[in-house]
Formats: C-alpha cells, structure tokens, sequence
C-alpha cells in the first residue's frame, strides 16, 4: 500500500472511529439520562467542560507542543460525572481544539480527535471499577493516574497508525513528543485538584483552580511559541554562519590554489556543508566554445576527473546566457527541456546550476542536483552564484597560471617554474635535512627526426616521448621542459641509488616505445646524466644543475642511451 492509499485508509478510519465514539456517547448518555437531569451534574459538565475547551483552543492557535493540561478537566470529569461525561468533555474539548489537544497526537485532524475519544472511552470503562464514592484522597489520586495512563496510552496507540505526524512526533529520538508526554503527568494531581476542591462543595476555589489552568495553559503555549521562533532564529543563524564560513573557507583554499583537481574538490566538499548534494559538477567552456564536463561527483562514488562533453540542455543554456537556474523537479518538465544523460543523474529530481563568470565572459557552469524535489530555494540559488564568482576567479587563475608555467606541448612545467621549485627544494633539505636529486634527459636522435620528417612530426614525438617519461615519474617528483629536446627531473627524497633505478626505468622506457608520426614507427633512445645533493654539490641549487649536465654530457660521449652520474 503506498503512501497515498495509506492516508486515504487512515482517514476513513479515523471517520469511522469518531463516528462510532460519538454514538457510543449519545447511546450511553440516553441510558443515563435520568443522572444527567440533575442540575448539579450540568453544573459540573460546563465547569469542565467550559474550561477544557478553552485550554484546548488556545493550543490549537499556533503548532505547539505544549504540555495539553486541558487533560486535568477530562481526567477530573471520570470521577465527578457520570458516564459518557469525561467522554463529552473530552468531545467538545476535541472540537474546539480543531481535532487535537486532549490525549494522544498533537496533530489537529479527525485522526487525533479519534485517537484521543477512543483513549477516554477505554478510560471510562474501567473508571467504575477503579473509583468508588467512599475512597480516600490519596486513593483517588493513585487511581486517576491510572485512568490518565490509559487516556493516553490508548490514545498514543492509535494515535501511531492512524496520523503519521504522530510518528514523526512521538517515535523521534530527539523528537519533542517524549518530552511533552513526561510533562503532562502534571495533569494528574491537577485533576486530583478539581476532585478534591468539588468535594467541598464551593463553586469558587473550583473557578479559581480552572481560571489558572488557564492561564497556565496560556503562559505555556507563548512559552513554547516563543521556545520554537527562539530555535527558528537560531537555525537561521547557524545556517547563515555555516554559510559565510563556507564563503570563507572557498575563498582562501581555492584562491590559493594553483592545482585544478584541489581546488574542485574543495569547492565540492565546501558546497557539500551547506547544500543538500547528491552530484556535484564543474564544467568548463573549451576553446572552440564547447561545455566540457571537467569534474563530477556522485554521492558514494568516487570523483571523477575525466573530461567528457555536456550533454545538458540546461547546462548548456546556463552557459549561452550566463544565468542561473534552479530547477525544482526534474519530472514536471517536458522531455525536451532536460536531457536525462550525463549530467543530470536518472535519479536526479532538483538541480542548481549558475555561470562561472570572469569579467563578463562566461567560462563554465557549476551544477548541483538532488534526488529529492525541491531541494533548493532561491537563496540558495543566490548563495550559489557567489560561491561561483569566486570558483570562476579561481580557475581563470589556474589556467593563466599553467600557461605561464606549463609548458603546452609535453605537459611539463616550464623552466622559470622548474628553478623556483628547484631552489625551494635545495632550501628545503639544507635546513631540515634530507637528499634530493636531478636528471638531466636528452633525446638522443630528435634532430634527426625533426630534419627527416618535419617539425609536426617532430612535435607529436617529443608529445609522446614526455608521456613515456611521466609514467616512470612518482607523484611528488616535478618534470621540466629544460630545452627543445632536454628534460630535467627533480626527484625528492631520492638517494643516487633510488635516482639510478628511476633514470634506468626512464631509458628503458623509452627505448621500447614505438611511435606512430608522419605514417611510419619512430623509435629513440635517451641518454641522462645524475647528481644527487649533497655527494654531488651542495653550495647552491645551480651548481647541482651545471654538475647534472656535465654528467650528460659525459653520457652522450659514451655513445648514448646510458645512465651517467656525475664524477669530480
């Protein structure tokens, strides 16, 4: 049975229920009609009555969960009404409380209402045999606690199957049911109270009592008001310092950031704090103008760096205007509104997407889609988009960065870029120890195959053979472009025993790749020069350069493709 069927099930019954309860109550109260013509106890319905209803209405003004002490004038009126009186009370309380504020849920519908009739009508059968004219203050308060028990128990029993917002409320760890319910045990002695006060036989100290359960009723209801827009407000503060700090945390880490893969994951788990996630993506606008899919992230999945073309038409559309969208419900849409491929997730139900925009230029779009409906709101969406201007000034720095650091063709750094990490290194390891060292790698017959097969020819070889290089590399060791045809190799915490085996990994490599230029299978061989700091010069980060490339020097006039560490 789903959801639906379930509450149209749950509200026949709860119809039924009340349905049933009330000409159980018109039956009962016939049967004892000659009791309830004694003025006496009419007096004594409306005094209860009258009261409960009131305590009622004032908790259904506002969604509260207020202790409900309306319950001490039901609770009273099993001991000094005849039956169905408590149950009568507890129907006119029920109607002016617009369903709720007796017993059981505190939800205001026919299911709460019912719930709490049927309580008190169980409460009624057995009161007859728990009560009797003659019995002691303290009896009488033993006993209503055990007719309060089973008000509520029964009410809160089928309270659960009947009204989901009781579950929610009641079955809630941290749920404000439990709470409440262990607060109104109060009604017991205030309902012990009114018994006690009636057996005096004086109207007024009754009033008095009922006029301040009142009140109290009240006093707690603006309490509990006051308690929730207290939590909302400071909700919304957390929420808002959650927000600025992630505002925060985005523009240090990915303005320092000069590594494109750090810095979307940083913008993903930062996003992740404040946004309700499922897949997260970073796509960018390639040279022809094209959206390429630069970074994704499903939730329980892995990050995937992979580039991919888009093919969202939203996404696209955020691209071409340079305006953001929040999509609330990816299933209202018509089909060809949003392509379900790639980006959006088959799961994928909400979705926020804004431009990244660098002086007005836009350069990729940031997306972020729920497998929920509505997941987001327009302050989101706005939050979003500042988040945005700042990833956008980010990756434009990252891009200028590497092509003033990068070199385009082998992918590795540049020279200029090289000697800065060089002397940072050797800075390094003079001031807390350690080795590093440098190889130097040239290509043994490059210039024969530039003169041989042309200059594009030569291009795709030099591509191929700095990929070959690479995958010998580890993740810390930085690789530089150092001429047209020589690389050099930094190579941290490395002794020249660890330095050889890499420069012999490296040659090997090298000389076992064929590749494919200008129709016909190129092959070359390398040849390296080592020196390692400190054994091979330790004064300054030049001197360790010049001595690796006299090491080459010396590994070319040996007849190429070897390994050379240098020699004083």
């Amino acid at each position: 049975m789903d959801d639906s069927h379930y509450r149209i099930y749950a509200r026949s019954l709860s119809w039924l229920l009340a349905t049933a309860v009330a000409g159980y109550s018109l039956i009962v109260l016939t049967a004892n009609l000659r009791a309830w013509t004694d003025p006496e106890v009419l007096a004594r319905f409306a005094l209860l009555a009258g009261p409960a209803a009131v305590a009622a209405w004032l908790g259904s003004r506002h969604t509260t969960r207020a202790p409900r002490l309306g319950a001490a004038f039901v609770v009273a009126g099993l001991v000094l009404l005849p039956s169905p009186g408590a149950l009568l009370v507890a129907l006119v309380a029920g109607g002016a409380g617009r369903g709720g504020g007796i017993a059981g849920s505190y939800g205001r519908n026919v299911a709460g209402f019912a719930a709490a009739a049927v309580g008190v009508t169980v409460a009624q059968y057995f009161a007859a045999a728990l009560l009797w004219p003659d019995a002691t203050d303290s009896a009488i308060l033993v006993r209503l606690a055990l007719l309060f028990v089973l008000v509520q128990g029964f009410a809160f029993l089928l309270a659960l199957p009947l009204d989901p917002e009781a579950r929610d409320t009641w079955l809630a760890p941290d749920g404000p049911g439990w709470r409440t319910l262990l607060a109104e045990v109060v009604v017991v002695p205030m309902a012990w109270l009114l018994v006690v006060l009636y057996g005096l036989g004086s109207i007024l100290p009754v009033a008095m009592v009922s006029a301040l359960l009142l009140l109290a009723c009240a006093g707690l209801v603006r309490l509990d008001v006051a308690l929730r827009d207290a939590r909302l407000a400071n909700d919304a503060l957390e929420d808002r310092r959650a927000e600025l700090g992630t505002l925060h945390a985005v523009g240090q880490g990915i303005l320092s950031s000069m590594d494109r893969s750090r810095l979307f994951a940083l913008l993903d788990r930062e996003c992740r704090k404040i946004f309700d996630i499922d897949h997260c993506y970073v796509a960018l606008v390639d040279e022809d103008r094209d959206l390429t899919v630069a970074y994704r992230h499903r939730r329980g999945q892995k990050p995937d760096h992979t580039e991919a073309p888009v093919a969202d038409a939203l996404a696209s559309a955020v691209a071409h205007d340079g305006h953001g969208r929040r999509l609330d419900d990816v299933r209202v849409l018509p089909p060809e509104s949003v392509r379900q491929r790639d980006l959006v997730d088959p799961q994928t139900r909400s979705a926020l997407l804004v431009p990244l925009v660098v002086e007005g230029r836009v350069i990729g779009v940031l997306g972020l889609q729920s497998f929920s409906p509505e997941a987001y709101d327009d302050h989101q969406l706005s939050l979003l988009g500042t988040i945005a201007q700042q990833a956008a000034v980010a990756i434009e720095n990252v891009r200028n960065f590497q092509m003033a650091s990068i070199d385009s063709l082998t992918g590795f750094f540049a020279r200029d870029y090289f000697f800065r990490r060089l002397d940072e290194e050797h800075s390094r390891v003079r001031r807390y120890g350690g080795r590093f060292a440098l190889l130097m790698v040239d290509i043994d017959t490059f210039k024969e195959i530039n003169d041989r097969h042309g200059h594009l020819a030569g291009d795709q070889f030099l591509e191929e053979i700095a990929a070959t290089v690479r995958t010998q590399l580890r993740a810390a060791d930085i690789a530089c472009r150092y001429g047209g045809d020589e690389f050099c190799l930094l190579l941290p915490e490395t002794d020249l025993g660890g330095a050889r085996s890499i420069a012999e990994r490296i040659r090997t490599a090298v000389s076992r790749r064929i590749v494919g230029a200008d129709g016909m299978a190129l092959r070359t061989t390398v040849s390296i020069g080592l020196a390692v700091f400190p054994e091979h010069g330790s004064r300054d980060a030049r001197e360790l350069l010049r001595n690796a490339d006299d090491a080459l020097y010396r590994a070319k006039a040996k007849g190429r493709n070897c390994v050379v560490p240098y020699a004083a």
